[in-house]
């Protein structure tokens, strides 16, 4: 609970400093960048997050790292922000909450679509157009292939789940006959 309402004021303070929806995508791709960069190396992370060490020594790894990275003057300004603000272990928070209020401005909502096989682009432009339809609203729809759901598709959006997968069928199938 906490975590949410640190990653709603840090994202929220981002989206109203960069104003502009490319500006704040081409962020949240170098922030995301910078978050598997953390994740991927857990002494790193360590010293990012630890109060084992001084702020002016995670202020210097943040800026060695965004110069190797290649990362923008804003996100720069971002991930120091963090790091004084010791924020940083929240950061993968920060990027998706940041990402749920740029579409939200854009009136917009996010579908994590999970396949059984990879789908066509007509075959993906019928769930988009599907979904836009029922939610009144239009959809940027992330696709993963998941081998276990057999056959069919699983549709999240917005803390709901639309299971059309073979596997979830047989889950509902089996519940009913358990509970007669």
């Amino acid at each position: 609970m906490a975590q949410d309402k640190i990653s709603q004021r840090y994202a929220r303070a981002i989206f109203d400093y960069l104003k502009e929806e490319a500006k704040t995508r081409v962020l949240m791709a170098e922030l995301q960048e910078f978050t598997m960069i953390i994740e991927g190396n857990a002494e790193l992370s360590l010293v990012l997050t630890s109060d084992v060490y001084s702020e002016k020594e995670r202020q210097a790894v943040v800026e060695d790292l965004v110069v190797k990275a290649k990362l923008s003057f804003d996100a720069k300004k971002v991930l120091l922000v963090l790091s004084i603000a010791k924020r940083l272990d929240h950061l993968r928070a920060i990027v998706e909450r940041l990402q749920l209020i740029l579409l939200e401005s854009a009136n917009m909502v996010s579908l994590s679509v999970d396949t059984a096989t990879t789908l066509e682009s007509d075959e993906k432009k019928k769930i988009e157009e599907k979904f836009q339809t029922i939610l009144g609203k239009k959809v940027e729809a992330n696709y993963k292939v998941d081998p276990e759901l057999i056959g069919g598709l699983r549709v999240t959006v917005a803390g709901r789940t639309y299971d059309g997968s073979l596997t979830g069928w047989l889950s509902s199938f089996e519940e009913n006959l358990i509970s007669g």
